[in-house]
């Protein structure tokens, strides 16, 4: 299944980095695939996560926590789920 997710940012390269290794960390650990950021025409950025249906939303609840309390200047703006033929009708 894939995720595609878009958030705005405002901060630093630095701070970008930052997300981007959180990012891959907790995708690491739940076995999924990250990759991005990318930048989008709707949005400041964009992240691709390949996932399970039963990880959807663990991430979430670890990142964005980790955003608010890092000062982390980012809003997220929207998500689309992407599944195969195969996902979908099982």
């Amino acid at each position: 299944m894939l995720v595609i997710w878009k958030a705005n940012f405002g901060g630093t390269r630095g701070q970008l980095e930052r997300v981007k290794a959180k990012l891959e960390e907790i995708s690491k650990k739940s076995g999924d695939r990250v990759d991005g950021p990318y930048y989008a025409q709707d949005a400041d950025l964009m992240w691709l996560f390949w996932t399970q249906p039963g990880n959807i939303g663990l991430g979430g609840r670890d990142f964005l926590p980790w955003v608010e309390e890092n000062k982390i200047p980012m809003e997220p703006v929207s998500w689309e789920i992407g599944v195969t033929e195969e996902e979908f009708w099982g």
